[in-house]
């Protein structure tokens, strides 16, 4: 049996400054002798990250009326500015460990509502980022998953288009091209991260070439569902897992060649003990 693992693999530079922002700040609450680290949900979605945070010492709150004081470190996925005007009136001392990418799109957004555009958002509506991006989008702002949504939906003549970072781009075009026939004046942008593009390429040359896939990452993280949802759609047998854990080795009967890919969030260290489980017990 032979194992092939995608080219790209391994924390994203968002996930990777988000982590090095943490403990940078947990460093300097220790220095000060006052170890109140928090984050709003979890930093990133990945529950063995959240957990080694956790155990460091920094927590996870789901609220603001939870703290009284210390360090709140914003989530990479962002923040709607009410929660950031929120958290300053608390006198909390905020750490902004937003994705670059996502705080590229609150300024596009913010810019957009000045020009009386209409904000539509294209993403999933219940996930952190797209509930981000909403609060600078306005009250008339709309968030489409799918074509099919566009039936539902008030649209205005001037549209501001953005997507969130972890899209299809194949999806995220469809739509733009349905509402450019619906719309007098649109400005579209592309939001789409260009490593989540990279991990979603490299998965899909790899789904193509083996008889099997393992997505390794949180089952809660966007862009690790979009690369499961990528072998699906190619019937590539695939199976989501967050750690060497998981494995079952009834999978692998009768199969050749084993592909191997990882979310932008996944440490490489888990892959690494996925991988050296499966040669260990192939």
């Amino acid at each position: 049996m032979q194992i092939l693992v995608a080219k790209k693999i391994g924390f994203c530079f968002g996930v990777k400054r988000a982590i090095e922002l943490a403990y940078q700040t947990l460093e300097k609450s220790k220095s000060e002798n006052s170890p109140l680290v928090f984050t709003l949900g979890p930093i990133v979605h990945n529950p063995q990250v959240v957990r080694q945070l956790e155990k460091d010492g920094i927590i996870t709150i789901n609220d603001l009326k939870e703290i009284k004081k210390g360090y709140l470190l914003i989530r990479t996925h962002g923040v709607p500015p009410l929660v950031l005007s929120d958290a300053e009136n608390k006198g909390l001392t905020i750490i902004d460990a937003t994705c670059p990418l996502v705080q590229r799109i609150h300024k596009i957004v913010t810019n957009l509502k000045k020009e009386n555009y209409q904000i539509i958002i294209i993403g999933h509506k219940d996930h952190p980022e797209v509930v981000g991006i909403a609060g600078y989008a306005g009250k008339d702002h709309q968030v489409i998953e799918k074509i099919e949504d566009l039936e539902k939906i008030k649209l205005d003549k001037k549209l501001g288009i953005v997507g969130q970072t972890t899209l299809f781009i194949d999806n995220f075009q469809k739509i733009v091209l349905n509402l450019i026939e619906k719309a007098y004046e649109c400005r579209i942008y592309n939001t789409i991260c260009f490593e989540t593009q990279a991990r979603q390429k490299a998965t899909l040359d790899l789904a193509k070439e083996v008889d099997l896939m393992l997505v390794v990452g949180g089952k809660n993280s966007s862009n690790t569902k979009r690369l499961l949802e990528i072998c699906k759609e190619l019937n590539t047998p695939v199976y989501l897992i967050e750690g060497a854990k998981d494995l079952k080795f009834s999978w692998f009967n009768l199969k050749k060649k084993i592909g191997l890919t990882a979310g932008a969030s996944t440490p490489i260290r888990i892959t690494q003990e996925v991988l050296k489980k499966i040669k260990n017990n192939k």
